[in-house]
């Protein structure tokens, strides 16, 4: 009987089962009872091979108290373990009895060879070809079978009352730890019938390596705090809810239970069903897995959220996903009340955050007046060209936006475009508005104008990227530009998209010495210049909005401004919707406080685009929609505070073109003004 090659082979699978631990752990904090478990049943294994080749009986005595190292402390552990598992903490008092147990009994064995306690009559035999250690027992042996079967019944005890209970506790986990407790003992009752000498449990121990290596790497998901931290670096109190890759749910800390109660009714290992915060639920993970949508918000109750959708990753790899939850309440908290206001509300709104809006109103204030001024004194010095800066800034923005960029950054390339020209307003005005051709001086002169912008706007707090658009407008594509001759990408984007937007305007503008180009030679220049004044991508985009521009719109001198029929009861929401748009002067806003009122304003003038409050005395936003549609066609966004409402197909039936909800928002609102009023205008 090949002994020895039974207990290399167990003793090998045991070191291997501790190297992958080891491995998945890499740049991990490892699980304690895992690392520690495996380590044991290394060593186990270790003194039952060292026994098995014995030849001294101080050897195989040696060797034997090693091999016991599992018997004492792997049920211990295990123990430890399932209550980890079940998400009970065993309090630190009954945690040193039972470790100080185990210590007593292990001690016991350590006297084997000294006294008859543990071990008596002992000497060497022989099972094959491997060395045993024969003996009977002495009395605290006993002892042993407390460790051996008491913790087993504790654990059977502890699996079996959360396989019963409803928990978040991941069943599958429970059955395979119940299964491999039950494993052992089975094995081990069979294995000395068979033959008291043969150590099943070296076998045993590779096993529930198996068992413990495979529920490691299903912890990467269920330990919500590991997952977390491979993937998010937190900076506040953030709630999570985790999925696989089957989006079968995984489990979810305190904060996201508190926002969503529901959940804790829910199933681990489960896909998600269900009605309410469960349905929310299971479709934002939806539009994120099918559209790839990962932002939202959500309010429950007083309370506002911005909802995150993503993967887990490990090592590269995708794990599962993640809602991340961050409670975004306080910031706008007072946008909620002065949604709700009335005098006692309106008072605490004043006292909590007057200072903080007075503060950020002063920045915006200051920032867009030194930026319409600085527009206006620029375009002011030229008499051809008035109205040049706010056209490039325009022509710019609707680049932007077929660009694919975000509201926001349209706002600052529309910006830049404002300011763009900000360096002439130190360059003699006889110079800007001579007729005839400029000299050499002359021209160096004008020449300065990107740098000396540069300088300007760099003194100005938070417009780097507005200095840096001015300072290289006029680089060329091809490295032939000043003031630096950058070429391709090397050029900013922001200082290419303006390259572009300033030449269509100054071959469409009036000047001193011609009229505006024709549109079919503009678009002849634009492609001689595409490629070498110009960067290809956004060449091919004005030539896009120059084959739209069918009535030649575009580069009139005066843009047409748009008129919003604002209708509210409550006259606070208007100075808020007009504090949002008070940057955009092509918008202009008209405000009423009914329906009626909103009828009749319709009968005497035409609007590109009415926002309605749903909730009104008298004749709410609903009816009022309904008269609408009755005789016109224009836009209409409905605005509402119930949450609750399906206003995705309620709205829609009335035809409603969009709808937004409060608190407002601001980039929401820009967004959803610019999609409903730039539908018809080239470039939007």
């Amino acid at each position: 009987m090949q002994m020895t090659f039974y207990y290399l082979i167990t003793t090998i699978l045991s070191m291997v089962n501790l190297i992958l631990l080891v491995y998945t752990y890499e740049n991990k904090k490892a699980n304690y009872y895992f690392m520690l478990s495996m380590l044991i049943m290394a060593l186990s294994n270790c003194g039952y091979l060292a026994l098995a080749r014995s030849t001294q009986l101080y050897e195989a005595v040696l060797a034997n108290k090693i091999g016991y190292l599992g018997g004492c402390f792997i049920p211990l552990i295990t123990l430890f373990l399932i209550c980890t598992i079940c998400n009970y903490r065993v309090p630190g008092w009954l945690r040193y009895i039972l470790y100080g147990y185990s210590f007593f009994v292990y001690f016991m064995v350590l006297t084997i060879g000294y006294n008859d306690l543990y071990y008596k009559d002992i000497a060497l035999g022989k099972l094959g070809d491997a060395t045993i250690l024969v003996h009977s027992y002495g009395i605290c042996h006993a002892f042993f079978y407390v460790i051996l079967y008491g913790y087993l019944i504790l654990e059977i005890a502890l699996l079996g009352y959360h396989l019963m209970k409803k928990s978040a506790i991941s069943k599958n986990k429970l059955w395979i730890l119940s299964m491999m407790v039950i494993f052992n003992i089975v094995a081990f009752i069979i294995g000395r019938m068979i033959h008291p000498n043969i150590e099943i449990m070296s076998l045993l121990y590779v096993i529930d390596g198996w068992v413990f290596l495979y529920l490691q790497k299903k912890s990467m998901m269920y330990n919500l705090e590991d997952s977390i931290a491979s993937t998010i670096q937190q900076q506040e109190v953030y709630g999570y809810i985790i999925f696989d890759n089957e989006l079968k749910y995984m489990g979810c800390n305190k904060v996201a239970q508190k926002v969503f109660p529901d959940i804790a009714e829910c199933k681990v290992d489960n896909v998600l069903e269900g009605a309410g915060q469960i349905k929310v639920l299971t479709e934002w993970l939806q539009k994120y897995v099918n559209e790839g949508k990962d932002k939202y918000q959500h309010r429950n109750g007083e309370q506002y959220y911005e909802i995150k959708v993503g993967r887990v990753l490990y090592r590269e790899q995708a794990r599962g996903y993640v809602i991340e939850i961050k409670d975004e309440t306080d910031r706008l908290k007072y946008m909620s009340l002065i949604s709700n206001y009335n005098n006692e509300l309106l008072a605490k709104v004043n006292e909590q955050t007057q200072e903080l809006r007075e503060h950020q109103q002063k920045i915006e204030e200051l920032y867009l007046q030194t930026v319409t001024a600085l527009s206006e004194a620029v375009d002011a010095k030229d008499r051809y060209t008035s109205g040049h800066s706010k056209r490039v800034a325009e022509y710019s923005r609707m680049i932007a936006k077929r660009l694919g960029k975000s509201v926001q950054e349209q706002e600052e390339i529309y910006r830049a475009g404002l300011l763009h020209d900000v360096g002439k307003i130190r360059i003699p005005v006889d110079i800007i508005n001579k007729k005839g051709k400029l000299t050499d001086e002359e021209y160096n002169i004008i020449k300065v104008h990107p740098v000396t912008g540069y300088h300007i706007l760099s003194g100005i707090s938070g417009s780097k990227q507005l200095a840096i658009a001015a300072k290289y407008h006029h680089e060329r594509y091809d490295g032939k530009g000043y003031p630096n001759g950058l070429a391709g990408e090397k050029i900013p984007e922001v200082a290419r998209i303006l390259g572009v937007a300033d030449s269509y305007d100054a071959m469409t503008s009036n000047r001193s010495y011609r009229s505006g180009l024709p549109q079919e030679v503009v678009r002849e220049e634009i492609i001689k210049g595409r490629g070498t004044q110009f960067d290809p991508e956004i060449a091919d985009i004005m030539l896009q909005m120059i084959e739209e521009d069918k009535e030649y719109k575009m580069c009139q001198n005066d843009l047409q401004q748009k008129t919003i029929l604002v209708v509210d009861d409550e006259p606070m929401n208007h100075k808020i919707l007009m504090h949002i748009m008070s940057d955009e002067p092509r918008y202009k806003i008209v405000a009423v406080t009914g329906g009626q009122e909103a009828l009749k304003a319709l009968n005497h003038q035409d609007f590109d685009l009415i926002m309605l409050d749903v909730m009104m005395p008298e004749m709410d936003g609903l009816e009022t929609l309904r008269h609408i549609r009755k005789i016109y066609n224009t836009p209409v966004v409905l605005m509402t505070g119930n949450k609750t409402l399906d206003t995705s197909t309620d709205f829609a039936e009335l035809g409603c073109n969009d709808y937004i909800t409060k608190p407002f928002l601001p980039l929401l609102i820009k967004e959803v003004v610019y999609n409903m009023t730039e539908r018809t205008v080239v470039g939007k």
